[in-house]
């Protein structure tokens, strides 16, 4: 029985994904051509020899009657065929290869838009398999063979077979439209949307819908649950980040109903205050105040440095991430009370000892806090206790230049959790003052593209009290 849910739940997965685009580009050489396209796209062109025959029958380099792409002899000749892959995201190369004979070498190159460099040498009997860099993917794309050692001779032989490129598009993002902005009475629970409506133009479904109480939220009290009957879909609920998470594979139908079926309910005698609700196709939060997504990446040990170049290789739906710069309250405590670890965000002193800039994301260059623990704040800080100290002395510049959001264990001075610390380019991996990852910030970057993948509802909070048999007595004076 198990084994038959999870051939459903394969296929399942696939037939939602079954329109978004996958093409290939692929040269099986069972016919002794340089025109060959046994993909489902072509190549731009055929394959061009470069100090060689151009005969595909014949010469150093040929295709033999086997099926095989052969080079018997590479010394000062290679060979080349373009592609145009603009309209694809993710691109892997695959192929197969053999030496029959000899101990020379063959080096797989990809063009750049510049220049032809090396991604793999071929040795022995095995296979490749690559993913292209952004760089690699263009309109003019191209895989060239070159000699990867030296003088060959004649009877040293490589035999690649089997090549592909197997290419994807662009995963549009979906659209979420929801509305609901109600009441809700201490005791019981309330359906935190109205209406919602998910649609796609490429998937009639996804893995998961993930639902947050994005604002207001009490963490030991506030709960959303997930009523009724849905098949398809089995829930977690994260207390540290108020979510919901509503797992599939499902049809987008199947969310939806599901989404309406999702309470908001409180153990509180007493809550009060407005629940924020982002209902969202994506693994990232949503901050409704800021209109911008965060993500935690769990990367125990990664310094500073490295932290900023990998969150700066991060897209989310086509938003360029960036080291998150927290530049409210609202905004510090959604990336550090309601993140699922600590770590890395985009300021630092490195320029100017005690001059805190954020330095990463639409807030590049702008100083917020001036001087040491003792210093000024010149926009918005949310510096822990007695930070930042520049420790173990603070009289010794350079030794703790970097921010970053303090484990909720050492907490200090009135701090909220997910105050900042500042600490070396490199913390090492163990201890509340180890780095765990970063935290990424997507929107607000020039070039952006506008998104609708969450929708956002209200509850306010009342007590409802309802008066019945009330009974009221007027008081006459005599005169």
């Amino acid at each position: 029985m198990r084994n038959s849910q999870i051939l459903i739940c394969t296929i399942l997965f696939f037939f939602l994904h079954a329109l978004h685009g996958q093409d290939t580009f692929a040269d099986d050489f069972d016919v002794r051509s340089y025109a060959n396209n046994d993909g489902t796209n072509l190549f731009l062109g055929n394959w061009v020899e470069t100090n060689e025959t151009t005969n595909p029958t014949t010469g150093n380099i040929e295709i033999t009657s086997g099926g095989d792409l052969e080079f018997v002899n590479l010394d000062n000749r290679y060979i080349t065929r373009n592609l145009d892959l603009s309209a694809y995201e993710n691109v892997t190369l695959t192929l197969d290869h053999d030496r029959t004979n000899g101990n020379e070498t063959i080096s797989v190159q990809l063009y750049d838009g510049t220049t032809f460099n090396s991604i793999a040498t071929l040795n022995g009997d095995g296979s490749l398999t690559y993913e292209l860099a952004t760089n690699e993917i263009s309109s003019g794309s191209a895989i060239r063979f070159i000699t990867g050692s030296g003088d060959w001779d004649d009877s040293e032989r490589v035999l690649i077979d089997n090549l592909l490129f197997t290419a994807e598009e662009p995963d549009l993002p979906p659209i979420v439209i929801g509305s609901g902005d109600d009441l809700y009475c201490p005791g019981g629970s309330i359906p935190i949307a109205e209406s919602i409506t998910i649609t796609d133009p490429d998937d009639v479904g996804t893995t998961a819908v993930f639902i947050q109480i994005s604002g207001g939220y009490v963490n030991g009290e506030d709960l959303l649950t997930l009523t009724g009957s849905h098949p398809s879909i089995s829930t977690s609920w994260d207390p540290i980040q108020g979510e919901l998470t509503l797992q599939g594979p499902a049809t987008y139908t199947e969310f939806e109903a599901a989404v309406l079926a999702t309470e908001f309910s409180s153990s509180s005698g007493n809550p009060s205050g407005i629940r924020q609700f982002s209902i969202t196709v994506g693994e990232a939060n949503f901050l409704p105040s800021t209109s911008h997504y965060y993500e935690f990446i769990s990367a125990p040990g990664i310094n500073w440095t490295d932290a900023e170049i990998a969150a700066g290789n991060r897209t989310y739906f086509g938003l360029q991430g960036y080291l998150a710069t927290l530049t409210s309250q609202a905004e510090a405590d959604f990336s550090g009370q309601q993140a699922s670890g600590f770590g890395w965000i985009g300021a630092n002193d490195v320029n100017v000892e005690g001059e805190w800039r954020w330095v990463t994301g639409p807030e590049a260059g702008t100083q917020f806090w001036s001087g040491d623990e003792s210093g000024t704040e010149l926009t918005f800080a949310n510096w822990n206790g007695g930070e930042p100290n520049d420790h173990p002395n603070d009289n010794v510049p350079a030794q703790e230049n970097y921010a970053h959001i303090a484990d909720a264990s050492v907490i200090r001075g009135g701090a909220p959790v997910g105050a900042w610390n500042d600490l070396p380019n490199t913390t090492g991996t163990g201890g509340p003052y180890a780095a765990q990852g970063y935290v990424v910030e997507y929107g607000g970057t020039t070039g952006d593209p506008v998104l609708n993948i969450t929708a956002t509802t209200a509850l306010n909070i009342s007590d409802c009290r309802v008066i019945t048999n009330r009974r009221i007595t007027y008081r006459t004076n005599k005169n």
